[in-house]
Formats: C-alpha cells, sequence, structure tokens
C-alpha cells in the first residue's frame, strides 16, 4: 500500500508552481473535479470529468446532467485520492475556494485552477456563470456555454410567469433539523436564494447572513416573519424524524405557515452547487408553488 508520505514524495517529476494554469484547447483535455460545481458545469458543457469527488453521494446531489458511469470515484473532496489521481493522470485539477488548502499538493500532479461560486464581488449564481463561461472559452465550447444561458434565462422566464398568475407570500428555503427544535434556512448571499431573487420571489428571511448565504435558527424566531410559505428540503429518513418531533412542538404548531398548510416538502439540491443546478431548483420551486403536491406540515 503505498502511503500518502510515500506518494507525495513521488509526485516531484509532476511538480509545476501552484498558481500554473493549463490552457486547454478541446474537450478532449482530462479534466478531475474535486468541486461539485465545476463537475456539472463541465457536464453541462458536454465535457466528461475523467474524476469527480465522492462520485456517489454526487448522484444522490446532483441528478441533472447526469454523471456517466464511467467517471472515477476520488474519495472524499476534503481529502482526495492522491494515489488515483496520479493514475488518471489529468490535464487539469479544479478545486473550490474552499479546497485552495490542497492547491499546492494538487499542483505537482497537474495544473489546478479555481472553481469558486461563493466570492464577495459577485452574487452565487454571477459568480457561476462567470466561471462556466471561462471554462467554455478555455475548452473551446463558447456556443454550448451560451446556448446553456439561454436555456437558463428561458427556463427563469417561464417560472416567473407561471409564478405571477397569482399573488403568493414570501418564501422560507429550509432544511429541518433532527432536534426538531431548529431549522437551518438560506437567504442573501446564497445561491438558493439567488434563485428565487431571479423568480421574483421575495424571501422571507431578510436578517443577516453569514458566509453561503445560510444560518441556522431556533423556531421560535419564525413567529418573528411575516406571512410566509416554508419549502424544505427532503433529506428522507432525517426529515421525516425532524417532522415528528416539529408536529409535537408548540410553537412550530402555532406557526401560521403550518395551520394554513404553506409548509411543503421540495427535492433536495446541492446548495453550493453551480449554475445547472440553479436551473433545476428553479423549476422545483415553481412546480411546488404552482400548486404541486400537498403540504406535509
Amino acid at each position: 500500500m503505498t502511503t500518502r508520505r510515500a506518494l507525495l514524495g513521488s509526485l516531484g517529476g509532476f511538480c509545476l508552481a501552484p498558481g500554473a494554469v493549463a490552457q486547454p484547447a478541446s474537450r478532449s483535455v482530462r479534466v478531475a473535479a474535486i468541486d461539485w460545481a465545476a463537475a456539472e458545469s463541465l457536464l453541462a458543457l458536454g465535457i466528461e470529468p475523467v474524476a469527480v469527488a465522492n462520485t456517489g453521494l454526487y448522484r444522490q446531489w446532483s441528478t441533472e446532467p447526469a454523471l456517466p458511469p464511467t467517471v472515477a470515484d476520488l474519495g472524499m473532496p476534503e481529502e482526495p485520492n492522491l494515489e488515483r489521481l496520479l493514475e488518471l493522470r489529468p490535464d487539469l485539477i479544479l478545486v473550490s475556494g474552499w479546497q485552495v488548502a490542497l492547491r499546492q499538493t494538487l499542483a505537482r500532479i497537474a495544473p489546478v485552477q479555481i472553481f469558486s461560486v461563493f466570492e464577495s464581488n459577485r452574487t452565487p449564481l454571477s459568480n457561476a456563470l462567470a466561471k462556466m463561461r471561462a471554462l467554455a472559452r478555455e475548452f473551446g465550447v463558447e456556443e454550448v456555454g451560451a446556448a446553456f444561458e439561454s436555456r437558463l434565462e428561458h427556463g427563469f422566464e417561464q417560472s416567473r410567469k407561471r409564478l405571477q398568475a397569482t399573488r403568493r407570500p414570501a418564501v422560507l428555503l429550509a432544511v429541518l433539523l433532527t432536534d426538531g427544535m431548529r431549522i437551518t434556512i438560506y437567504g442573501k448571499g446564497s445561491l438558493l436564494g439567488d434563485v428565487l431573487d431571479r423568480l421574483g420571489l421575495e424571501n422571507a428571511w431578510t436578517g443577516a447572513m453569514p458566509v453561503f448565504g445560510r444560518i441556522t435558527i431556533g423556531i421560535e424566531r419564525l413567529l418573528e416573519l411575516p406571512d410566509f410559505w416554508l419549502l424544505y428540503m427532503d433529506q428522507g429518513h432525517r426529515t421525516q424524524v425532524a417532522l415528528q418531533r416539529l408536529r409535537a412542538n408548540s410553537i412550530w404548531r402555532a406557526l401560521p405557515a403550518v395551520a394554513a398548510a404553506r409548509v411543503r416538502p421540495i427535492a433536495a439540491v446541492w446548495p453550493f452547487a453551480g449554475a445547472p443546478t440553479a436551473l433545476r431548483f428553479a423549476g422545483i420551486v415553481t412546480d411546488r408553488m404552482s400548486g404541486g403536491g400537498a403540504g406535509h406540515g
């Protein structure tokens, strides 16, 4: 078994400057994506990555575009399998901003680029689209990238038209926690919050948000908010446990949204993803708020 120390030592022949950037000329270039937003963006551009971190979990969260079965699994994104990556001999490795600590090590295998969705200079969706355009230019598939953006804009436009048919209260996007006392919500600064903005929907949470645009709060704070719909991401068994405990909570039962059956499950998406997930999430929200399914509060 090759040890991590021995493997790092063997990478000397592949050493490149940490800031080196590849200039791929065609979609035949072999790209490894440690970051999932980068992986789905490549797929949307018609470029199949040779490897992605934790492919099993990726397929659970990101169903479209589908990840081909031939894509190699690099293990956990926090500590990708360097031996497997070396065997695959990629020409380029894409990582997220939060994975920047890996850059120096990975750059000894292949040039590394940062695919960061969460930067302070723009909204997450704008960042994701800008990074996707850059990839399209590097791979010479600008027309594919432009076609995707047209589909994105058309999808948002169609969703807005459907939602404008009926006046709706603000929306709270949430993940229910299993303690039955807290929820995690997504607001300004999150990719999911950006989607609400593009759909013309008001986010019920207007308070301060930390990095990544999500915050965990006690459900008692929901009593302070004006009328809203609560859309929670269904994470299977964890969500069922949370709902069971919430239904026994008098504060939860006192929420107007719960009493009016405006609490609805939606398909879970990876909240730190890119533009393809934003497009899919827009459809999920629109379907649910246009009458797709009954409340489950």
